[in-house]
This record gives structure tokens, sequence and C-alpha cells, in this order.
């Protein structure tokens, strides 16, 4: 990913899409993210997990979580996608008295209540108009906003049950099937040991994992490889060669250059910017 990327604090946009269209290509990334649904539906793959959402629901996506989104209506599909830093999460903690990340920071989805989505919707477009248009205020704005934004949320997920995606039991097999993939990543995982495992065709594993997740099954493990190579490159002093290895990757010069075709950096670059 690019190092402006890497240093960002905080970020909004609207995505509007109309029809079934597979989303955001990114597949995991250094920054929290949250995205609410305000027309049409999507599914998001987070971690090992398929939840569905349609219009008055969050996400939320932890900082690192591999994941993916796609637009699953024919129709009009509109999400707003809120992205901040930890450090703006601290920030905004000192700014509210209150350490009210802790208990909202974990993958999952929220509805909002009906009679507060248009309201949302409403702060929402507040806070894009003060990102987009940088006056004098916007940033204290926009993090006051944000403030207001997170507290909303915390308390619809403190006050009511927390969606679980509404998922069929096909959906949740194909969950089985990626926490046996990130369960066993250092090993040398195949279709066929998969198809073995699962009792099914691997033309049919294949054609629906990525249907349900929307990732390939290789694509999964090596984004997942990578993932984990990510967090041990930053939070540990292991050479590079042990985190390929220590991540499933037998040669470490194609552990670089998958690392770097999926952040845009080589390990040694990604190390130091960190």
């Amino acid at each position: 990913m690019p190092s402006n990327e890497r240093k960002l604090q905080f970020k909004i946009l609207r995505e509007c899409q109309t029809g079934v269209k597979s989303g955001e290509k990114e597949r995991f990334h250094a920054y929290h993210e949250m995205f609410y649904v305000s027309e049409g539906q999507c599914s998001v793959f987070i971690g090992q997990r398929v939840y569905r959402l349609c219009s008055g629901e969050f996400a939320v996506i932890p900082a690192g979580s591999l994941h993916r989104t796609d637009f699953l209506s024919v129709g009009q599909n509109t999400k707003y996608v809120i992205s901040f830093s930890d450090q703006l999460i601290r920030i905004v903690d000192d700014f509210l008295g209150e350490k009210i990340s802790a208990s909202l920071l974990r993958a999952g989805t929220v509805r909002a209540p009906v009679q507060r989505q248009d309201a949302l919707v409403t702060l929402l477009n507040r806070m894009l108009h003060e990102y987009e248009n940088e006056s004098m205020h916007s940033r204290g704005l926009c993090r006051a906003f944000l403030a207001e934004l997170l507290i909303s949320v915390a308390r619809y997920r403190a006050g009511e049950e927390e969606n679980d995606g509404a998922i069929g039991r096909d959906e949740g097999r194909f969950q089985e099937i990626a926490a046996y993939i990130c369960n066993h990543s250092m090993e040398q995982i195949t279709l066929r040991d998969l198809s073995d495992r699962f009792a099914m065709s691997p033309s049919h594993l294949s054609r629906s994992f990525r249907k349900a997740t929307g990732f390939g099954i290789r694509e999964y493990l090596i984004q997942y490889r990578i993932q984990k190579a990510s967090v041990l490159l930053m939070t540990t002093d292991m050479s590079i060669t042990e985190i390929a290895d220590q991540c499933g990757f037998s040669d470490s010069n194609y552990f670089g250059d998958a690392f770097k075709k999926a952040t845009g950096l080589s390990p040694r670059e990604y190390r130091k910017i960190g």
C-alpha cells in the first residue's frame, strides 16, 4: 500500500454502485475501517466470517483484518466508508474521557435503529462535506463528527443484540474452510487436500468459496500469510527469511515478490516505515 495510506489519520468517502459488483481490491490495511450501508445490500468477508448487510447496518473492520466487500443489490448500492488510525482513536478517547474503542473495535456488524438512520446519513454527509472542502475548522469538525459516530455505534452495539450476519448453512460451511486454512497456513495446503477433507469436488469447492467470500482458495491463503507477515514485520526483530518461513513461504524470494504485489512495498520497506 502507498506510504501516504500508511500514515492515514482520517478519511471518508461515499461509494455508489448500480447492480451486483465486487467492491474494493484492498485486502488489509494498517488503519481501522467502518462502513455504513445507506442503500442496497452487500456481503463482507472479515477474517474468517461472512456477513450480509442491508440498509441501516454498519460493518466494523479492525486494522489488519483481512477483508473483502461485494455489492449484492441489482439496484442502487451506496455505502459510506470511514477510515481512521489508532492515533486518532486515542485522540477521540481523550476527548470523550472514556475508552470507547476497546468495546467498539472488534470485527462484526451493527444495526442502527430505524428512527436514527436519517440522522446518521445527515451526520455522514456533514463529515464528508468537511473532509472534501478542507476549510479552516474542517479537521476539528471531522474529529467531532467521528466521536459522535463512534459513540452512536458503540451505543447501538451495547443496547442491541449484535447482528450475526444472517448467513446460510452453505456460507457457514465456507467459514469453516476459511478457519481451517488460517489454522493450517504454515502447511502446504492444496485444493485437493481441502476437497478431500470437506467432501466436495475441487471445482465446486473452488467456485463456491469464491462466491461466498470473494477470494479464490490460493488467493486467500497467500493474503492471510502476508497479513500475518505484516504483523511480524512490525512487532518483532525476526529476519525476513525467518518471517517467510514462519508464515508458510518456503522461498523468501517468492515471499518478497508476493508481499510487494499485495502491499506495494518490499518487506524491508514496509518494516522501515512502520
